[in-house]
């Protein structure tokens, strides 16, 4: 998330420098370099929503279980019986 933010403020200072750039062949390059940090930026964001996505799929597959294992009924059944006597 840190990365995105920093990637979102090095957009706003290039696209800034592009503006003011006194120049069309740095304001062209000023252009390709927002270009590039925003692909980045989205690569970026896919990657943390499909990590979010990862993280709900594994969190639906514990609750899953865990419903599972509170409908397992339980029932008691005598396999054998000691006896013993003092005498």
């Amino acid at each position: 998330m840190c990365e995105i933010k920093e990637l979102d403020r090095q957009i706003k200072e290039v696209r800034r420098a592009a503006t003011a750039a006194p120049t069309l062949e740095e304001k062209l390059a000023g252009q390709k370099q927002i270009k590039a940090l925003e692909a980045q930026r989205n690569q970026k964001r896919r990657s943390l929503f499909d990590a979010q996505d990862e993280v709900d799929r594994q969190r639906d597959e514990l609750i899953a279980m865990i419903e599972g294992k509170l409908q397992q009924r339980t029932e008691t059944v005598q396999l054998f019986e000691i006896r013993w006597n003092l005498r």
